[in-house]
C-alpha cells in the first residue's frame, strides 16, 4: 500500500472533533421529503488527462488514463447522491433502509454534524458523506453549499496542479505532447515551463500554479536534484511572469536532507514562492521549525502546507505547533491540506474551524479527481479561512458539471441542486458493487 492510498475503513479517528451538541434553536426548516435509501451502486467512470502524469518525488510516469470510482446512493423515491467511492461494502450496506435526513443533526436547513446514533457509521464512511450531502441537496432543491453553512464569498480560486517533472520524461513519453508543438525547449527545465504556459491558455484561465519538486530519487545526487528543482522554478517564473502565483509540492522528497528545503526557498523565494507543500513529513517538527526560522530570517513570507496523508488534515499534534519569529507568533504550519475525497465534508469542515482558531487556512488535497474538485468548491464558498481549490487537466466524460461556471481562475455555482453534477450513463462501466434492500 502506498502513502497515497487512503484506508476506506479509517474508523472514527478524528471525528471526535465533530460537534455532539444538540441543535440550537433556529428558523424552522422547510418541509423535508420522505426518503429511504434502498440501493447503492459503485461504477467506474473512465477518463483521460490532456497531458500525462510525469514522475514526482516518489512515483514513476503514470500516463494519461484515469478513473473515478462513482458511488451512487439511491432512494425509493427516485433520488440519488453521488461522490468518489469511499467505504467498504459492509459499511455502505448499513445505509440501506435509512432516512438520510436522520443521519445528521440540523440547524434549520444547515447540517450541524452527525446524529449521535449514526456518528460511528459516518466516521467509518468518511468521504462518502459527500454523496449523502448531494442526495439531501437534491431533495431540498438547494446547492450543497447551503447545507454546509452561510456563504462567505460568491466564488473560489482555482489552481492547477498538472506541473510534474516533465524534465524527467523519456523520449518516447515526450512524443505527441500538446504543449511541445513548435520549437523544442532549450533545456530540460524549459519542458516544465512550456507546460506552464500551455496551462495558462486553457479555458479555466487559472492564475495559480503548483510545481512538483523533490527529484532526489531520480538523479545522481541530492545536490543535482536540488539544482534542478531550483532551475525548474526559475524557468517557470520566467515563462509565466510575475503576476502568476506559484507554489511547490515536495511530496516529502526532501526527507533525506530536510534543511535543503530552506536552501531551495532562499534561492527561489525572492522570485515569489507563495507556499511550500509537504517538503518532508510533518512529524519532523524540529526540522520544520528550522525551515520556518530560515524563511523568516530571509524576509520571506512563504507559507508551509501539509496534511494530505492524514485523514482530516495535519495531525493534531503538529497542528497546534506555534512559531515565534520576527513577525510575532504564528502557526508553524500555515495551510492544512486534508484530502477532499478521503475526509469528506464533516471532517474537513471541523478541521477548517479548528484551523481558524490557530490562524491557519485550508486548501484540501485532490489528485486526478473531478469529484474532489467540484465537492470542495461548495466547501470553499462557506469557509472563511479558505485558500483555493485543486484541479488539473483530468477529463471524466461521465461527469457533467452543470452546476458550475469557471472563468478567469474563479469557480461559481449556477444554482443547480446538490453537488451540481449529472451522470452520463453511457460513459459509466458496469456496476462493480450493487447493494439493495
Amino acid at each position: 500500500m502506498t502513502r497515497r492510498q487512503f484506508l476506506f475503513h479509517a474508523g472514527a479517528v478524528g471525528l471526535g472533533l465533530l460537534s455532539s451538541r444538540a441543535a440550537l434553536s433556529a428558523p424552522a426548516a422547510r418541509r423535508r421529503p420522505e426518503l429511504r435509501i434502498t440501493r447503492i451502486l459503485v461504477q467506474d467512470a473512465k477518463g483521460r488527462r490532456l497531458t500525462p502524469v510525469a514522475p514526482n518525488a516518489y512515483a514513476v510516469y503514470r500516463g494519461y488514463d484515469v478513473r473515478e470510482p462513482v458511488l451512487r446512493i439511491q432512494t425509493a423515491q427516485g433520488l440519488e447522491g453521488i461522490c468518489n467511492r469511499r467505504g467498504t461494502p459492509e459499511q455502505l450496506k448499513q445505509l440501506l433502509g435509512l432516512d438520510p435526513f436522520a443521519l445528521f443533526e440540523w440547524d434549520g436547513d444547515v447540517v450541524r454534524g452527525p446524529a449521535e446514533t449514526h456518528r460511528k457509521l459516518l466516521a467509518d464512511l468518511a468521504g462518502s458523506d459527500v454523496a449523502l450531502f448531494d442526495l439531501l441537496g437534491r431533495a431540498l432543491r438547494r446547492p450543497v453549499a447551503e447545507l454546509l453553512g452561510k456563504r462567505v464569498r460568491s466564488e473560489v480560486t482555482v489552481y492547477d496542479s498538472s506541473l510534474y517533472m516533465e524534465d524527467l520524461l523519456k523520449p518516447a513519453e515526450r512524443e505527441g505532447l500538446t504543449y511541445l508543438e513548435g520549437a523544442a525547449p532549450g533545456d530540460d527545465a524549459e519542458l516544465v515551463a512550456r507546460k506552464a504556459e500551455w496551462i495558462l491558455r486553457q479555458p479555466y484561465a487559472v492564475r495559480v500554479l503548483k510545481i512538483k519538486i523533490g527529484r532526489a530519487k531520480w538523479m545522481a545526487s541530492f545536490d543535482e536534484a536540488l539544482a534542478r528543482d531550483i532551475a525548474v522554478f526559475k524557468a517557470v517564473r520566467r515563462a509565466v511572469g510575475k503576476s502568476i502565483k506559484l507554489f511547490v509540492d515536495g511530496n516529502d522528497g526532501y526527507k533525506p536532507r530536510p534543511h535543503a528545503a530552506a536552501e531551495f526557498a532562499e534561492a527561489t523565494g525572492p522570485l515569489g514562492l507563495y507556499a511550500m507543500e509537504e517538503m518532508f513529513p510533518d512529524a519532523l517538527l524540529p526540522e520544520t521549525h528550522e525551515l520556518k526560522r530560515r524563511l523568516r530570517a530571509a524576509g520571506l513570507k512563504t507559507k508551509l502546507a501539509d496534511g494530505e496523508d492524514n485523514l482530516g488534515g495535519i495531525r493534531p499534534k503538529s497542528r497546534v505547533e506555534r512559531f515565534a519569529g520576527p513577525r510575532g507568533e504564528e502557526p508553524l504550519f500555515d495551510i492544512d491540506q486534508g484530502d477532499m475525497n478521503a475526509a469528506g465534508y464533516l471532517r474537513l469542515r471541523e478541521t477548517a474551524r479548528d484551523c481558524a482558531t490557530r490562524g491557519m487556512t485550508m486548501a484540501p488535497h485532490n489528485f486526478g479527481s473531478k469529484f474532489g474538485f467540484y465537492a470542495m468548491v461548495h466547501l470553499g464558498l462557506v469557509t472563511p479561512n479558505w485558500e483555493f481549490c485543486e484541479s488539473d487537466d483530468t477529463q471524466i466524460p461521465a461527469l457533467v458539471p452543470a452546476g458550475f461556471s469557471i472563468r478567469k481562475g474563479m469557480a461559481r455555482l449556477t444554482g443547480e441542486p446538490g453537488l451540481g453534477l449529472k451522470l452520463n450513463e453511457d460513459k459509466l462501466e458496469k456496476p462493480s458493487l450493487k447493494l439493495e434492500v
